[in-house]
């Protein structure tokens, strides 16, 4: 099933009607088919104000946020059409080049980090992607939703996370922004589904208080990932501790680097 049209979790029992079926399901923030991606950064879910004004009742102009089921006069998901489906692909795509929005502030907050390590890497210039665990919005924030519904959320969007994931080009470097991002990616469901996912090198990042970064290895199928993570969401990080955090990514990294600017 396209992920646009999945309504697994929608009106599920552990999950209490959170899951916003109006708002269509986000697999990626940018151009997954984009020919300079390098790096792919890793979180949990779609905002629910990607989509709704500050009231979180009323959605925003369609200009100013990602698709919904109102966009193509369909009552759920599963009656999409193809030419609906298209649409909203192009949406997500051109989510950090569309000039008459801006990207939420969380990806503000993504950017100064990304940058910081490698200024060739931006969302904007297409070398940078975002991937969530969870395609689905939520009428409340991830930390306020049950136990349950987290487990249903990830176990019922694995199968599309794991798609997208291998869809990148290989030696994309994943950064996984937050704890629960590092224990999902280390879990045996996930691990299952790849050949092989090394064990996470924990190291403490000097100056932030309690953060810690992790460091790893992905190989699924012929594709091959280095992975780098972090305790503390980029969300929760004031801009100071963002560059430290970019200061710990540069020195993890394997020489040679800072790499070499790649023509592509």
């Amino acid at each position: 099933m396209t992920i646009e049209k999945c309504h697994h979790c929608v009106g599920s029992q552990a999950c209490e009607n959170q899951v916003k079926n109006e708002c269509l399901p986000v697999g990626v923030f940018g151009n997954l088919f984009g020919k300079s991606i390098e790096v792919a950064t890793i979180g949990l879910n779609p905002a629910l104000n990607e989509f709704y004004l500050s009231d979180y009742k009323t959605l925003k102009k369609r200009s100013q946020r990602l698709a919904a089921l109102v966009d193509y006069n369909k009552a759920s998901r599963a009656g999409l059409q193809e030419a609906d489906v298209e649409d909203a692909k192009k949406r997500r795509g051109d989510y950090f080049i569309n000039a008459e929005r801006e990207p939420h502030s969380y990806f503000e907050k993504l950017e100064s980090l990304i940058s910081r390590i490698e200024p060739r890497w931006s969302f904007v210039t297409g070398r940078v992607v975002h991937i969530d665990l969870v395609a689905c919005a939520t009428r409340l924030r991830w930390g306020k939703l049950s136990d349950g519904c987290k487990k249903e959320l990830i176990a019922n969007c694995r199968g599309h996370f794991l798609e997208t994931l291998s869809k990148l080009p290989s030696e994309t470097l994943l950064l996984l922004d937050g704890i629960r991002v590092v224990n999902e990616m280390g879990l045996p469901e996930i691990q299952k589904h790849v050949l092989k996912f090394s064990q996470m090198k924990e190291e403490k990042i000097s100056l932030i208080q309690g953060n810690r970064g992790f460091i790893g290895e992905i190989k699924y199928g012929d594709k091959k990932f280095p992975v780098r993570g972090w305790s503390m969401p980029v969300g929760q990080l004031p801009l100071l501790w963002r560059y430290d955090l970019a200061a710990w990514i540069c020195g993890s990294m394997p020489p040679p680097w800072p790499f070499l600017p790649v023509s592509k």
